[in-house]
């Protein structure tokens, strides 16, 4: 008779509940594991779930992620609430991707007009302005404090306008301003490198148009967010974004373990959840990879000012585009587009995935923009930004 081997015995209730109530034991397991795989396992039962759940308490610890460039992680947050300030590029993948670059820096992108306060406060907590071979010496001598929210962000053909002048440029990006600071890590000297990013219209648009999709993550004051998470953590997959010239960038990430298409293949056409073709995206969205951060300690938004309506939420929220295939042509190029809205009405520039949308905001802005332009002033200026969530929700009803 042949020998047959004796099948493993399901491991105990009681075993499986002492493993997940130890977070030494539990941590070496879950800290293997993909995102997608940490849903899964918190939905098998009550134990699991409490463990993913502290699990991902330490593993997305915001204020230990930023005490590397930060000695207050709380004052850049504030900062970052204050002026929609967010972080993205590499560093917001890492955050993620519970990983780390020794070589990468913090890549920070600024609306419009809070340009000169992130630049200031990184001189204040030690970092040094190191210009390039174009810039000036001193950043305050390129970067105004005195930005003017209510002239006109476009010409009468749609274009937008920087310092008054219209920007033939493709670029999204108004102004790179790079810092360093010097510190000891760990016995050894290590330079940091932050650089802000000037954004043309606002940060969403521009890091919707980066070199390809893995980088697509941000980090607010409040929340992260991944926009292509089942692509870019689960397949390790990205598809290039045509426009951006960024080569070397693209091949950084070849390195780091990423694959990198230049077109759709069949299989991102046939699996929806991987670019979500043609559908109209927003940040925080079912689609999006979104981790609420703990903002205990972090000083919410100011009133912008005396009359307009106090908002809490990060301009960034309330942005979105699509994804589709360019032309009819095969192999299909991918594209991204969207609908912007720069009006004096409201404090941000916003970018829309839904024409009829922006096109009902700003005929709505244009009767409202006439009335601020006729009545008001600079310094009793009314901003309307606390509409937009109402306007989507009347869109959507």
């Amino acid at each position: 008779m042949m020998w047959e081997p004796e099948l493993p015995r399901p491991l105990p209730a009681c075993f499986l509940q002492e493993v997940f109530s130890t977070p030494p034991i539990y941590d070496l397991i879950l800290c293997d594991l993909s995102p997608r795989t940490l849903v899964w396992l918190s939905r098998t039962c009550r134990c699991a779930h409490e463990a993913v759940t502290h699990f991902i308490r330490r593993a997305y610890n915001i204020n230990r992620h930023l005490s590397r460039y930060f000695p207050d992680p709380l004052a850049f947050r504030s900062l970052q609430a204050r002026t929609g300030l967010i972080i993205s590029g590499s560093n917001a993948l890492q955050f993620l991707d519970r990983s780390f670059y020794p070589e990468s820096d913090l890549d920070l992108y600024a609306h419009p007009g809070h340009v000169h306060e992130a630049l200031e406060w990184l001189d204040s907590v030690g970092y040094t302005y190191q210009p390039e071979a174009w810039q000036q010496k001193d950043w305050h001598d390129e970067v105004s404090a005195d930005w003017d929210g209510t002239t006109r962000r476009v010409n009468r053909h749609g274009e937008m306008m920087l310092n008054g002048v219209p920007d033939p440029m493709y670029s999204e990006v108004a102004g790179v301003y790079t810092f360093t600071r010097s510190v000891d890590m760990d016995t050894e000297m290590a330079m940091l490198k932050v650089q802000v990013i000037a954004t043309k219209c606002n940060p969403v648009q521009t890091i919707t148009q980066f070199h390809s999709t893995c980088v697509m993550n941000i980090i607010t004051f409040d929340a992260a967010f991944s926009f292509y998470p089942v692509a870019t953590f689960e397949e390790r997959m990205a598809i290039r974004i045509p426009g951006s010239n960024q080569l070397d960038a693209v091949a950084k990430y070849l390195r780091r373990g990423w694959r990198v298409y230049a077109v759709f293949g069949p299989e991102h056409v046939t699996y929806p959840q991987l670019f979500l073709l043609d559908e109209k995206r927003w940040v925080g969205d079912c689609h999006c990879w979104s981790i609420p951060l703990d903002t205990t300690g972090v000083t919410p938004r100011p009133v912008l000012s005396t009359s307009s309506e106090r908002f809490s939420w990060d301009p960034s929220v309330h942005n979105g585009w699509i994804m589709e295939c360019e032309g009819d042509s095969t192999p299909q190029v991918p594209k991204i587009r969207t609908h912007l809205v720069m009006t004096t009405v409201f404090r941000y520039n916003y970018s829309f995935p839904d024409t009829e949308l922006a096109k009902a905001i700003c005929r709505w802005s244009l009767s409202q923009g006439s009335f601020n332009h006729t009545w008001l002033t600079r310094q009793n200026w009314i901003w309307f930004d606390a509409e937009i969530p109402r306007f989507r929700r009347a869109e959507c009803s």
